[in-house]
């Protein structure tokens, strides 16, 4: 039984540095596909294909490493510049602050050229936050999460952790006050930029939908800390002698909708696009959960 399709792992990008032949790993990135050109046979769609992650892996940087996967097994470390030479960045964040997510465009040329293993996860797996009560998606329903926690990403290869985790709270106050969804799962440095995956069931209450397929939900931004303060009471007023800070198990998850209205605005701003590409056979990942006995 698998209820996470294994090629989501594939869009998976390790982001951080290269330093005397030894590759750090800071952060996840992960590729995505906006649809260039329609048609009701999927195989003829064409994408734009942008690398997400946070907005905080880009800035103040020059450049970044980027490590990915290659057919026959090995890895390719392509070393980003993150500006043109006319100093016009090559990426672009949302224009809320509050908005921790970074798009940056891909050459599908560049990664076929050099024998990239990789998909995208296109749009039409989006779900969009605003649609979730459409969909069906409630508080408790189950979620992966998937990227390189604590940098552990692989020595020969990328290789992804999964985690596992719920929705716990996903309602419009909190979107509208923190740009974002707690799920409960400890998220870890180097989860950040990661994807979070919606985990199809057939299994519902009555007068509830099960969502068999999976869908995109957002970008795994950081995590909700703990905090304890231990006062001394010998100054006046009392001093903090003591701060231990915590991961509370809660994280924070940017709806996949905020990530869309970057590309928006990445299009109506004009800036440069590379060359698009068809979907592939491996790409076709919105699997529906059919049961077995």
């Amino acid at each position: 039984m698998a209820l996470l399709n294994v090629n989501f792992l594939k869009s998976l990008v390790a982001i951080g540095i290269e330093e005397k032949n030894r590759f750090t790993c800071l952060a996840s990135g992960f590729l995505v596909g906006f649809i260039a050109k329609n048609s009701k046979d999927p195989s003829k769609r064409q994408y734009w294909i942008f690398l997400v992650t946070n907005s905080h892996v880009f800035k103040e940087k020059q450049f970044v490493d980027l490590r990915f996967n290659t057919k026959n097994g090995g890895l390719k470390i392509f070393r980003q510049d993150l500006f043109f030479s006319n100093n016009e960045p090559r990426w672009l964040a949302h224009k809320s602050k509050r908005v921790d997510i970074a798009l940056l465009n891909v050459s599908p040329a560049i990664l076929e050229q050099h024998s990239i293993d990789y998909i995208f996860l296109a749009e039409e797996i989006f779900a969009h936050h605003r649609n979730f009560k459409k969909i069906g998606i409630e508080i408790g329903d189950a979620v992966y999460i998937l990227g390189f926690p604590l940098g552990i990403s692989g020595n020969i290869q990328n290789f992804g952790c999964v985690k596992w985790g719920i929705i716990s709270r996903a309602d419009r106050e909190i979107v509208r006050e923190t740009k974002s969804f707690l799920v409960d799962s400890s998220i870890f440095p180097g989860n950040s930029g990661g994807p979070v995956i919606y985990r199809p069931t057939i299994t519902r209450l009555d007068d509830t939908s099960a969502v068999g397929q999976p869908y995109l939900l957002g970008v795994v931004s950081g995590y909700l800390p703990y905090k304890e303060s231990l006062y001394t009471h010998q100054t006046i007023p009392p001093s903090v002698v003591s701060l231990s800070r915590e991961n509370s198990g809660l994280s924070f998850v940017v709806p996949i909708d905020f990530v869309h209205q970057i590309f928006k605005r990445w299009v109506s701003e004009k800036k440069r696009l590379e060359k698009t590409q068809q979907q592939m056979g491996k790409q076709q990942l919105q699997q529906e959960v059919k049961t077995s006995i």
